[in-house]
C-alpha cells in the first residue's frame, strides 16, 4: 500500500501536452505579474506593517485551493500552499520556528498558510501566533466523495481500511490517523459494517476531518470563521467580503473573478451506504447550524 506522502492519483483524463504547457505558462505569468504588483504596492506603504498570521483549514477536495487563490489576489497577502517547500514537507506544515521566520520575513499584512493535512491541529497552530485567524471551509460530502475518488481512485478506501485495522507507521504523513478518537473509530466502523465502497470511504474521510472542527471546540472559537463552499462560489462577492472583513483585509471584487460554480453537483454521487449517508448528513447539519448562527 502506498504511503500517503506518495500520493497515487486516479485515472484522470489528461489534457494534451500542448494545452498543459500553455496552462503552466499562463499560471507562471499570472504569478509573476501579481508578485510584481505586490512589490510595487508595498514599496509605497508608510510605517511598519501590522501583520497577522492566518490559516485555511478543512477537508481535502473542499475548495481550499480556490479560496487560497482568491486570497492571494489581495496585494496585502502572502500565501504558502501545502506544496510550498518553504513552509511544508510532504504537505505537513513545518514547525513554529519556520512559520515565525516566514512571517517575519514577509512585508504583507496577512501571511496565509494552508495546512490542510493539519486541520486537526488548528487550535495548536492558532495558539502559536498572537491575533492569528483561521478559515474553515466545508462542502457537501457527495461532491467531496466524487472529487476524491476521481483524484485518488481507491486510495482513500485503503486508508480507511488500514486505519480500522490498526495499521502501521506511515512516517511523516501520519496526519490521517492523528487525534482520531476511539469514539470516532467506533462510529466509522459501525457505518461501514455493511460494506465499504470507494465513495463510502471518501465520505467517511470527509466526516472524520470535519468532526475535528467540533472536537477542537472551534464552533466556540472567535478566531475561526466557518464558510460553506457552495455559498462561496454562488455568491462570491458577499461571502468573500465577509471573510476579508474577518481577516481585516480590504475586499476587491477582482479577488473572486475566477471563482466558478461548475463543481457543484457536477455529477450524481453513487448511492452511499445508509449508515454512511446518515452519519455524514448529521455532520453536514451540524456544520450548517453553526454557519447559520453567524460563525
Amino acid at each position: 500500500m502506498p504511503r500517503p506522502e506518495r500520493i497515487v492519483r486516479g485515472p484522470l483524463k489528461k489534457a494534451s501536452f500542448g494545452r498543459r504547457v500553455r496552462r503552466r505558462l499562463g499560471r507562471m505569468w499570472t504569478e509573476y505579474t501579481l508578485s510584481r504588483r505586490k512589490v510595487r504596492y508595498r514599496r509605497n506603504l508608510r510605517g511598519p506593517v501590522d501583520k497577522v498570521a492566518a490559516f485555511i483549514f478543512g477537508c481535502q477536495r473542499s475548495g481550499t485551493n480556490m479560496m487560497l487563490a482568491a486570497f492571494d489576489r489581495s496585494l496585502d497577502v502572502d500565501k504558502f500552499a501545502e506544496s510550498d517547500p518553504r513552509a511544508f514537507r510532504y504537505s505537513r506544515i513545518l514547525g513554529e520556528e519556520v512559520q515565525k521566520k516566514l512571517i517575519a520575513k514577509s512585508n504583507a499584512k496577512c501571511v496565509l498558510f494552508k495546512p490542510i493535512c493539519d486541520s486537526h491541529r488548528a487550535i495548536e497552530l492558532l495558539a502559536l501566533h498572537p491575533r492569528s485567524k483561521g478559515v474553515w471551509i466545508y462542502r457537501h460530502y457527495h461532491d467531496v466523495a466524487n472529487s476524491a475518488v476521481e483524484y485518488w481512485d481507491r486510495q482513500t478506501k485503503t486508508w480507511i481500511e488500514d486505519l480500522l485495522d490498526g495499521g502501521g507507521d506511515w512516517g511523516v504523513s501520519q496526519w490521517n490517523r492523528e487525534k482520531v478518537t476511539e469514539e470516532c473509530l467506533a462510529e466509522v466502523r459501525k457505518a461501514c459494517s455493511d460494506g465499504l465502497s470507494q465513495h463510502d470511504a471518501a465520505a467517511l474521510f470527509w466526516y472524520m476531518r470535519n468532526r475535528t472542527f467540533f472536537e477542537q471546540g472551534l464552533e466556540r472559537n472567535r478566531d475561526i470563521i466557518l464558510t460553506r463552499y457552495e455559498e462561496f462560489v454562488t455568491d462570491p462577492e458577499r461571502e468573500f467580503e465577509r471573510l476579508c472583513k474577518f481577516l481585516q483585509l480590504r475586499f476587491d471584487p477582482g479577488m473572486v473573478r475566477k471563482v466558478f460554480t461548475g463543481s457543484i453537483r457536477k455529477r450524481p454521487c453513487p448511492p452511499l451506504g445508509e449508515r454512511v449517508d446518515r452519519l455524514c448528513q448529521g455532520m453536514l447539519d451540524r456544520l450548517d447550524a453553526v454557519r447559520r448562527q453567524g460563525n
